[in-house]
């Protein structure tokens, strides 16, 4: 299993091919991937952004600057290229992805509650993580939502899904998490925020919460 960020890695996949094309100099420039725009025909006199291993055109290079700057940069969603589509580019079988973008609403919809807790949980959910990290790893907690343990080969994968989340690199420290929220779904709260993924037989929310000595990760797991 290789877990990657949507759209992050369908942007650069497609700029990879784009690449090809400066030979050193690009006789048919590619569009920029952000703005839609040409680039520039001199691979160097364009710009690298600043949120994907990407090059984008200088407007674009100087536009993602103000945008930090204030701390508004404009999402991967919103960019010319994903927009006409490239999100549904470039999915391979073994791999799974993370993203802003929450297909399965239905399963919060019927929930119950499980023994003594006071909240409750979507009928679906088999199990689900919390984990925190106290600035030199993380410690994690599991906790089971039906009253009989999921089978083997659904640990395995639930299992799988967890160990490979901690090997990605934005998963490395707390520091690097809030990295990570930048392609999450936004929330009330501007310390907390959501991503979504799904594996063969699991639908699943990560709850990400970036401040410190707290609670900073949860991953529910629910049974398709």
């Amino acid at each position: 299993m290789r877990i990657k960020i949507h759209p992050k890695a369908q942007l650069e996949s497609a700029w990879k091919k784009d690449k090809t094309q400066y030979t050193p100099e690009a006789i048919q420039p590619p569009l920029c991937l952000r703005c839609g725009q040409p680039l520039h025909c001199s691979l160097s006199h364009n710009a690298l952004s600043r949120h994907a291993d990407v090059m984008v055109c200088s407007s674009c290079g100087m536009d993602e600057a103000l945008r930090d700057a204030q701390g508004q940069p404009l999402p991967l969603l919103e960019w010319q290229a994903v927009k006409n589509g490239l999100q549904e580019m470039n999915i391979k079988g073994n791999d799974t992805f993370l993203t802003s973008l929450c297909t399965f609403s239905e399963v919060f919809e019927d929930s119950k509650r499980i023994g003594n807790s006071a909240q409750a949980h979507p009928v679906k959910e088999v199990v689900y993580s919390r984990s925190d990290y106290d600035g030199c790893k993380w410690w994690s907690t599991w906790f089971d939502c039906q009253k009989e343990r999921p089978s083997q080969a659904l640990c395995q994968e639930i299992d799988q899904f967890q160990t490979t989340l901690f090997q990605m690199p934005e998963m490395k420290t707390l520091d690097t998490m809030r990295q990570l929220c930048r392609f999450a779904q936004p929330t009330s709260s501007d310390s907390e925020f959501n991503l979504y993924s799904e594996t063969e037989h699991f639908f699943i929310w990560l709850r990400l919460i970036t401040r410190f000595r707290d609670y900073n990760l949860y991953v529910h797991y629910y049974l398709k």
